[in-house]
């Protein structure tokens, strides 16, 4: 099983992006805003987006967060050299970027068939928790241009709109979070009674939010994990997988967050050489 990754900075805030289609004026521009309103809607079930660079960067992850795409969506990486180049660097082939449940991990007809991890809509779904998030992870490479392909062809909406795109390297820590790490999904709603009895709500918002203990970390882990939190703050959002790649994608989809870190605690050293510090991200 592969240990905790962490994408903090995000190649695609310094990219050129362009798409093959766009509606009206909802184009990939929006990519590079932190705003779950601001999208990339193409014409259509289908849409390639081009990441270009002037100069190289290291590539180890993509990810289209806060979709509209369901279980059966598809996706295809490839990284170029140089733009124009007619040889990829890099060919992820066609992929599933939030698979459903794997067949025989529940008794037949235990799940809907297509279940994931998601609860599938569009954007006036993603404020009461509503959306996708896909992941494509892949052996460091170099490239100044990234070609991502997304197709839907079922889709209900019958359009592909995504907010926010992910892409970069990312830190792996040698030993991984401690056993007891916690998803919660939290709901702002409140709730509140008349005058007469009558049981009443206001309606808030939903996001997710993981807790972990790194409670193992080296010197060299302690002080990469120190300048994530230095560069990132409680600001700057970063994209955080407990459990890439692993063979149940369900899990990681749970918990998997583009979200901002929500507490700055201390860095502590128990013994000799071993440093430890919780951890809290909030969902974007």
């Amino acid at each position: 099983m592969n240990n905790l990754r962490i994408i903090y900075d995000n190649a695609i805030d310094r990219a050129v992006l362009t798409a093959s289609s766009q509606a009206g004026g909802l184009g990939p521009a929006n990519l590079q805003r932190d705003e779950r309103s601001a999208v990339l809607r193409a014409e259509g079930t289908g849409v390639a987006i081009f990441a270009t660079w002037p100069t190289p960067e290291l590539i180890a992850c993509v990810a289209p967060i806060r979709s509209n795409m369901n279980s059966s969506a598809r996706m295809r990486v490839r990284g170029y050299d140089r733009a124009g180049d007619s040889t990829p660097v890099l060919d992820t082939g066609v992929m599933m970027p939030c698979p459903e449940a794997p067949l025989g991990a529940s008794p037949i007809g235990y799940l809907p068939p297509g279940w994931n991890g998601y609860q599938w809509g569009g954007v006036n779904t993603w404020a009461r928790g509503g959306g996708s998030d896909g992941v494509a992870w892949f052996e460091p490479v170099s490239v100044r241009q990234l070609v991502i392909e997304l197709s839907s062809v079922d889709n209900p909406d019958g359009y592909i709109e995504l907010s926010r795109l992910v892409a970069g390297m990312y830190w792996s820590p040698e030993y991984n979070a401690s056993y007891g790490a916690s998803a919660t999904s939290v709901d702002t709603s409140e709730s509140y009674r008349t005058a007469a009895g009558a049981a009443k709500n206001n309606v808030g918002t939903r996001h997710r939010q993981l807790s972990l203990n790194l409670e193992f970390l080296t010197g060299a882990d302690s002080a990469r994990l120190a300048r994530i939190v230095d560069e990132c703050g409680t600001v700057r959002p970063l994209l955080f997988s407990l459990f890439p790649e692993n063979a149940d994608p369900v899990l990681e989809q749970q918990h998997m967050l583009y979200g901002r870190i929500a507490n700055i605690e201390a860095i502590s050293a128990p013994s000799f050489g071993i440093y430890s510090t919780p951890l809290q991200i909030e969902g974007f």
